[in-house]
């Protein structure tokens, strides 16, 4: 794994990165979260880490994969640190450091179903689950049993679900992506 120090710049010198200086550890951000009873730490404690240079901790932590994008942490922020950008930067940074890590459940989780975002525009929940099962084969064989029953309720869709224009919604991610 790369030092810590290195990852830590790496860090800083993101777009919103630098930003996490400003951060008072009110834990306005942990606390507006919904996730953050998933979360191995929170976003306060994650930016403890960081600010700690701790970075092995953090590129092994689950927290920036169970980020829902809801901004209540942005929003509610005092400091109006943009925590939602920099869960978003955590998870380019786990990612760019290729290493396999304790978070590679959630990462994957969050691959697959953006998959199927990119791929169909929509999720489709067992594209989701097979494209997961494919990385993580006993928690895919595992989850079977809650995959049919979920299924016998119409719970799970089986069919692909597809966007009349798939090409303008690929151009418009792209577009948000820069």
């Amino acid at each position: 794994m790369k030092d810590n120090a290195n990852l830590q710049t790496v860090f800083y010198n993101s777009e919103s990165g630098s930003k996490i200086h400003k951060c008072i550890q009110c834990g306005t951000c942990s606390a507006s979260c919904p996730m953050a009873d998933a979360m191995d730490s929170g976003p306060r404690s994650l930016f403890a880490l960081i600010r700690d240079g701790k970075m092995d901790d953090v590129i092994n932590s689950s927290s920036p994969w169970m980020c829902t994008s809801c901004y209540n942490c942005t929003n509610r922020c005092p400091q109006q640190i943009p925590v939602t950008e920099l869960m978003y930067g955590l998870k380019r940074l786990i990612t760019a450091s290729g290493e396999k890590t304790r978070s590679n459940r959630a990462r994957d989780l969050h691959r697959s179903f953006s998959s199927s975002i990119s791929l169909f525009g929509r999720v489709t929940e067992s594209v989701v689950m097979a494209q997961y099962s494919i990385r993580h084969p006993l928690a895919g064989i595992s989850s079977l049993p809650l995959a049919a029953q979920l299924r016998k309720r119409n719970r799970v869709e089986l069919n692909i679900q597809r966007l009349k224009h798939p090409l303008k919604f690929r151009r418009s991610l792209k577009n948000l992506r820069k």
